[in-house]
């Protein structure tokens, strides 16, 4: 079923904007100007940023997951073997938009750690406009969609500020929304600047409601400006955790990896060497030493493996299906042919799901690693709504095939991905590969080649610096023309590497993604591979070839200066900056956060910090209607969350563990209508034993138990927090999703300098 999509307007407004044109804060044109001959003749860029996608998973590329739509782009194109990106997301991101290294625009690697250092602040200068703000300045309607993740937690609320929203990055309109990851059943989303309910519907998926908004924003510039071209910037979550995919699809891929991990690597890599995306002589890197055989594990666990597989290539081939939609309509109005269709992945497959996977994504922030038997509950559900799950490391490095190790390590695994580029009208070639060294930074600069758009002087009155990434246009009909970049730095989290003229220098500081409290100290040597010979990096060489490795080194060094990668740190750096924030915003705050009435779509790290501290709620509540349900406060959902609700008109308090249990402390009487404060005293407990709850309406105490400490571990990871207001999946089981407080509510005040207080009954109001 398809969604509609009555929110968006039908008309995009066009401004003509000549090359080379300044580009202002929020243009707001007051007439339509024709498109000048020469922009009617530049190409639609269309780019698909998958997420978490290694090397092997496309099934052009090899993989075992049936992605048709992305092979019919590779049949109209480019295949690019030799592709790399930074080994995170935010990092690839921020470089692939801006056409410069990820350092250079301060965000060396994921934003939410960020570091008060050049390089890692989070913050991308003014002088970096995107690729977005070129094009836009040149006539382009831009448009992004899905995940946009590289913006500082601080800055992503409704309260702005905006410079690093999409809006504020050069794109016209924006749908998605501002994190990590998302629910694909319940996403809480944006649109443009606005918070917003999903689509109401019994079989929604985020990635078909992206691809209806996607084709309606397309379809839409033609109302005023058919000539005008496109710029489109579709990120789906797939396939980061969680991975979420329809019964049916799911369905389709019982049993296909039963063969498991070992028995999967061996033909993906028959089938590369097969297409070619490999060499002839290309054999498979070692699997991490913690990484089980395949033939080892026990039934239980076989079983379990496999289907995380299935969702997995469930959720892939999905999202291939609904991309298919927007590539079919393209082609049915014409516009196909001039359009550069740019598939990619952000970095490789993802191993934070350690050896056993992940029910939820939300054991990441207890610092453990699920456990097989916590898993094993979530089985028959895994993958839909009742599940936020990951796989086994072990199919990462199945996804990564013949490299080693996987996202976060600078290891071929972790940065070499597909990199899939189809020009019908431009690239005269078809179904062929190209095996130059290419960039993530060189992608911008090979989409303004392409399309003759200079890199604006100015983007919002301010100096522009050059991109640093190389335009690869050279490479589109010659397949055989020598690289044209002489070497290009990685880092990330410690993890350091360099790569120049076919060889590599990495290390080996940091290889379990799922750990985020490290803090040994980077000194890991250097480790020196050949990957002309030696793709999956099986043989060091550094201590038979110490000079290359001092030169190699040098010309490290050299980037580092010049890219603004040192001082580097752990990951565990920026969760200590992180928390040091926090406490500077809680002395800021006077330990009190206070909201004048609803609010909605607050990330965690910006809203009150009741997942880890007792505290005093209060609200002024005014009733129109008897025995009504509505949140009074929510933040997290169904897998980890906690929320002060009426359920038929009585106050009920409910926490939920990351496992979706549910304790709760209820009123067993409904408020009358008319006003009333609602107080919630929350008593955290400094050791292991229960939370103490009371709650008072009217002075009174209409309600008082306890938490058990179980309960309390792991606080909504990925949903958010609001006022009046439970966007995501619900806390309260039973409770309506995305419905607004059925009342008034103002005044409302979390206190947390009162976190062991026992209240008693008071003669007037509280």
């Amino acid at each position: 079923m398809r969604h509609a999509v009555s929110r968006l307007s039908l008309i995009a407004a066009a401004l003509a904007i000549l090359p080379g044109a300044t580009i202002a804060e929020a243009p707001q044109p007051t007439t339509q100007t024709p498109a000048p001959a020469q922009q009617q003749q530049r190409p639609n860029v269309l780019v698909w940023m998958l997420d978490d996608v290694g090397f092997a998973q496309f099934s052009s590329y090899g993989g075992l997951v049936a992605t048709p739509n992305i092979d019919r782009v590779a049949h109209m194109g480019l295949r690019y073997t030799n592709y790399h990106t930074a080994p995170v997301c935010s990092a690839a991101r921020a470089s692939f938009l801006t056409g410069r290294m990820p350092h250079s625009v301060n965000i060396g690697g994921h934003v939410a750690v960020s570091r008060p250092h050049p390089g890692y602040s989070g913050h991308i200068p003014a002088e970096a406009g995107t690729i977005a703000d070129n094009l836009h300045a040149a006539g382009y309607a831009t448009y992004a969609l899905g995940k946009w993740d590289h913006i500082p937690n601080a800055e992503s609320s409704p309260a702005g500020p905006f410079n690093q929203w999409p809006t504020g990055q050069g794109f016209d309109r924006f749908y998605g929304f501002l994190s990590a990851d998302i629910d694909n059943w319940r996403p809480a989303l944006v649109s443009d600047r606005t918070p917003i309910d999903m689509p109401e519907s019994p079989d929604y998926h985020l990635n078909d409601d992206l691809a209806d908004q996607a084709i309606t924003m397309i379809e839409s510039r033609r109302a005023s400006d058919p000539a005008r071209p496109f710029m489109m910037y579709w990120a789906t979550g797939t396939a980061h955790a969680p991975h979420h995919a329809p019964a049916d699809w799911i369905g389709r891929y019982k049993g296909k990896f039963d063969m498991g991990w070992d028995k999967a690597r061996e033909q993906i890599l028959a089938r590369q060497k097969a297409e070619g995306v490999v060499s002839k002589h290309a054999k498979l890197a070692p699997r991490p030493a913690d990484q089980p055989a395949w033939d080892t594990l026990n039934k239980v666990q076989k079983r379990l493996y496999a289907r995380q597989m299935e969702v997995f290539a469930a959720s892939l081939s999905h999202a291939d299906a609904e991309f298919g939609r927007i590539l079919d309509a393209l082609e049915a109005s014409g516009e196909l042919d001039n359009t550069i269709v740019i598939i990619t992945s952000d970095n490789g497959a993802s191993a934070e799901g350690a050896q056993h996977g992940m029910f939820t994504e939300a054991v990441l922030g207890r610092g453990k690693p699920a456990s097989l038997e916590e898993n094993l509950p979530f089985f028959e559900e895994w993958g839909g709504p009742g599940t936020y799950p990951h796989y086994s490391y072990g199919w990462a490095v199945a996804g990564n095939t013949p490299f080693r190790y996987f996202k976060h390590a600078t290891f071929e695994g972790g940065t070499r991905v597909p990199l899939v580029i189809a020009w019908p009208k431009g690239i005269a070639g078809r179904d062929e590969l190209r095996s130059q060294f290419t960039h993530v930074s060189d992608i911008a600069p090979t989409i303004l080649d392409a399309a003759g758009v200079k890199l604006a002087e100015r983007v919002n009155n301010v100096v522009q610096s050059p991109m640093e990434g190389v335009s690869f246009t050279y490479s589109f009909a010659a397949p055989q023309a020598p690289t044209r970049k002489k070497a290009q730095y990685f880092e990330m989290f410690g993890n350091k590497g360099l790569w120049a003229d076919g060889w590599t220098i990495v290390t080996s500081h940091r290889l379990e993604p799922w750990d985020m409290a490290t803090t040994r100290p980077i000194t890991a040597p250097w480790e020196l591979y050949d990957l002309k010979t030696d793709p999956g990096q099986r043989s060091d060489l550094a201590a038979r070839q110490p000079e290359r490795v001092a030169a190699l080194e040098q010309i490290f060094e050299e980037q580092a200066e010049r890219y603004h990668v040192n001082p580097i740190g752990n990951i565990s750096e920026g969760m200590v900056e992180m928390m040091k924030n926090a406490g500077a915003e809680f002395a800021r705050r006077g330990g009190k956060w206070r909201y004048p009435g609803p609010v909605r779509n607050i990330q965690q790290t910006v809203g009150p910090p009741i997942s880890a501290l007792g505290f005093r709620l209060t609200a002024d509540l005014d009733l129109s209607e008897p025995r009504t349900t509505g949140p009074i406060f929510a933040a997290g959902g169904k897998l980890g969350g906690i929320g002060l609700y009426l359920r038929n008109g009585k106050p009920v308090f409910a926490v939920n563990t990351i496992a979706g249990k549910t304790s709760e402390v209820a009123a067993s009487e409904a408020l009358e209508t008319g006003s009333a404060r609602v107080v919630l005293q929350f008593n955290r407990p400094k050791g292991p034993g229960p939370a103490q709850v009371f709650i008072l309406a009217k002075g009174k105490v209409v309600a008082e138990g306890t938490i058990p400490a179980e309960t309390m571990q792991g606080f909504f990871i990925f949903e958010l927090f609001g006022v009046g207001y439970d966007g995501g999946t619900p806390v309260l089981p039973g409770a309506t999703p995305d419905t607004p407080f059925p009342g008034e509510i103002s005044d409302v005040t979390f206190d947390f300098t009162v976190p062991n207080a026992v209240p008693r009954t008071q003669s007037g109001s509280e």
